[in-house]
């Protein structure tokens, strides 16, 4: 896979190219082919940014946006453009759509990201922050460290486990978590959907037109989208185990089945599949940040109604925080106002003497 020199980002289409020193290079937009072009054998500037923002979902991106419209010097740090919001195959009602895909959405995130409004980036983990006077660094995975004066953290929310004997050994060998990248690939077959929500509803709706044979396990009572949930319940070919816990994933190099037990009954039942889509809910990506940032029971950041921590200089966004609705246009929305809240912050640091 060729990467960007500049940012590290996997490049899928060769519109951007350069040669230098008889050796081609190839780049995710014009804003890191320029970079790389004006300094060469340096990709990275040495200075303090005004602001770093970590992660490149909704809530980051947004950010992101109004960073370079309010001329804030930043940078963006993620591991992916799109975030969970990638893994949804259909969104409803988000502003100027009353229908997208994940993926769609995405393009169009990496689009007006990476070309309307060039910023910054690196494709890389952080890994922790400190403090540092009033300033802050940014460690990251592959080793680099990134001085800033402000920061916004917009990680969101990662895949919760269940948990239960052989989840990660047949990880990718039948288990997957996400639908929308690997339901194709289990056209037809035998699978267990687990997970009684929107994610693992609208999932088992995806592999029943696909010609497979669903099972929809959950602890309890289906409770999400009530059109979707009585579509599955007239389908026909969806079973569905509500009250169910979910003991073991068995089979040797692939799944091959899957042992669940009645909450009532205690009864246990086997059965036979070849894929597994675990969609159970989310967990924050707080890890980095335990002990800089106050976090509620939950692993989610605690914010004012403008964005702020309990950390001056620290702001957070988006599904990583406790803000009410885990949704793709209030994290957008919440990504705005960090950005203008940041703003506001910079301006008054610099009246201050450092």
């Amino acid at each position: 896979m060729i990467k960007d020199p500049v940012c590290g980002m996997e490049i899928e289409e060769e519109d951007f190219t350069l040669e230098f020193e008889g050796k081609k290079y190839y780049f995710c937009s014009a804003g890191c082919k320029n970079k790389f072009k004006n300094s060469p054998r340096k990709f990275s500037r040495e200075y303090i940014h005004d602001l770093v923002i970590i992660g490149g979902g909704p809530a980051g991106v947004t950010a992101a946006v109004y960073a370079s419209v309010l001329k804030i010097d930043t940078m963006v740090v993620t591991m992916d453009i799109g975030g969970q919001a990638v893994d949804s195959s259909k969104i409803k009602n988000y502003m100027g759509f009353d229908f997208i895909t994940g993926k769609e959405l995405t393009n169009k995130f990496k689009n007006q990201f990476l070309h309307q409004h060039y910023l910054d980036h690196m494709i890389d983990e952080v890994v922790k922050i400190n403090r540092k006077g009033k300033s802050f660094e940014v460690l990251t995975k592959s080793g680099r460290t990134i001085r800033t004066r402000s920061v916004i953290i917009a990680t969101g929310m990662k895949r919760r486990r269940l948990g239960v004997p052989g989840e990660e050994r047949l990880l990718r060998k039948g288990v997957s978590y996400s639908s929308v990248q690997d339901t194709a690939l289990f056209k037809g077959m035998d699978v267990v959907v687990i997970g009684g929500g929107n994610s693992g509803i609208q999932t088992a709706n995806d592999l029943k037109n696909l010609g497979c044979q669903v099972t929809l396990v959950s602890q309890g009572e289906l409770i999400g989208d009530d059109a979707d949930i009585e579509k599955l319940r007239k389908s026909g070919k969806v079973e569905i185990l509500e009250g169910y816990d979910v003991e073991e994933i068995r089979g040797k190099d692939k799944v091959e089945s899957v042992v669940v037990q009645a909450r009532d009954s205690r009864v246990r039942k086997e059965i036979p599949c070849r894929g597994v889509f675990i969609q159970i809910g989310l967990l924050p990506n707080t890890e980095f940040c335990r002990g800089l940032v106050k976090l509620n029971e939950k692993g989610e950041i605690v914010i004012n109604p403008d964005c702020s921590t309990n950390v001056e200089g620290i702001f957070a966004c988006g599904d990583v925080t406790n803000a009410f609705g885990k949704r793709i246009v209030i994290a957008s929305g919440e990504g705005a106002k960090a950005a203008l809240r940041a703003k506001k912050y910079l301006l008054k640091k610099k009246e201050m003497p450092e």
